[in-house]
């Protein structure tokens, strides 16, 4: 059995053109909190990505990347080809915030990884001039938008980096579901990477039930694989990045099916305020009419189910005898 999708407190996939036109009902009928979308390559658009980025909004929580073309600007024929290194990395990220500037959200991620061998070198033979385009692609993306850019390539490559990039997040390709989130931070390490690791892809496979079977297709897409994704991130993080925007989420059985009511006994369990001032919602969703609130350390009686509703990371309880939801991120067991 490999990993079930639903394991990960904190998950999402990532889709560009190969993954065909997509059916946003089908696909968000699981739990993505965050969905990478590819916006291009080189100096050209992904055949979906406008569409994509827009129809994501408010479904999940966007981040974009960039395929690094670091083999154009060497190649004859090429309407860049003798354009320096530099400005072909320039010029990339140049075309990424065009793209981006109005509407971004997340991180942005440089994807790092070796080309198609018909008309690419290995990145280990051309190092320097991809290290170059690469380098100059983040520091114009910074430029631009006043934040870093991350970086996204596999566990083998890390070791092909210099001391400068070593420091950027990472987003980490590992296909090995034997591993945990804690030992993939450790093989991180152990290549000299002292950026933090904010996500771990660990499939292309898209079988989010851990049983061999792809669900790319059943979940709206146009192929049977799907990347697989766990954030590694701290909560925090993960909220900074995103300025609490909302995160649609259904109720989910892994595959595919239609949503069902949350079931809500008369049982309830006994947790701690563990934040300063949690406010206390009518309605499970952070867009919701706030009825109250309680100061932290305060010991609050709520329902055992958990309803998955909008904007909290990990769900939210019904207070037990009385109206009104609180967010799953601020509540701690009673010890």
């Amino acid at each position: 059995m490999g990993l079930k999708y639903s394991s990960f407190a904190i998950r999402g996939t990532d889709i560009s053109q190969f993954n065909g036109l997509i059916d946003w009902s089908k696909f968000t009928s699981v739990t993505h909190h965050i969905c990478g979308i590819r916006m291009g390559f080189g100096i050209v658009a992904d055949e979906q990505a406008e569409a994509n980025w827009k129809a994501a909004k408010y479904k999940c929580n966007r981040m974009p990347y960039w395929y690094m073309d670091y083999y154009s600007n060497h190649m004859a024929g090429s309407a860049v080809n003798g354009l320096s290194d530099t400005e072909w990395g320039r010029r990339q990220a140049e075309k990424a915030w065009a793209m981006l500037k109005g509407d971004m959200e997340g991180i942005m991620w440089l994807d790092i990884e070796n080309g198609n061998p018909r008309y690419a070198d290995p990145l280990s033979k051309v190092r320097s001039r991809a290290l170059a385009i690469a380098k100059a692609f983040l520091i114009r993306w910074k430029e631009l938008s006043g934040k870093n850019a991350g970086i996204y390539c596999s566990l083998g490559l890390l070791s092909w980096f210099d001391a400068w990039f070593k420091t950027f997040q990472l987003w980490c390709a590992w296909y090995n579901e034997s591993q945990t989130i804690e030992n993939v931070r450790k093989a991180v390490k152990a290549e000299g990477w002292v950026g933090e690791l904010l996500i771990w892809q660990y499939a292309s496979h898209g079988a989010i039930n851990g049983d061999g079977v792809q669900q790319g297709l059943n979940l709206g897409t146009e192929i049977k694989e799907l990347d697989l994704n766990a954030w590694c991130g701290s909560i925090s993080l993960y909220s900074q990045l995103w300025g609490g925007a909302p995160v649609v989420v259904t109720p989910e059985d892994e595959t595919p099916v239609e949503d069902e009511p949350i079931d809500i006994t008369d049982e309830f369990v006994s947790y701690v305020i563990d934040t300063g001032k949690l406010n206390i919602r009518a309605l499970p969703t952070t867009n919701s009419k706030i009825v109250g609130s309680y100061l932290t350390g305060y010991q609050v009686n709520v329902e055992k189910s958990v309803d998955l509703g909008i904007g909290s990371v990990s769900g939210w309880k019904r207070i037990h005898d009385q109206q009104g939801y609180l967010a799953m991120d601020f509540l701690k067991l009673k010890g």
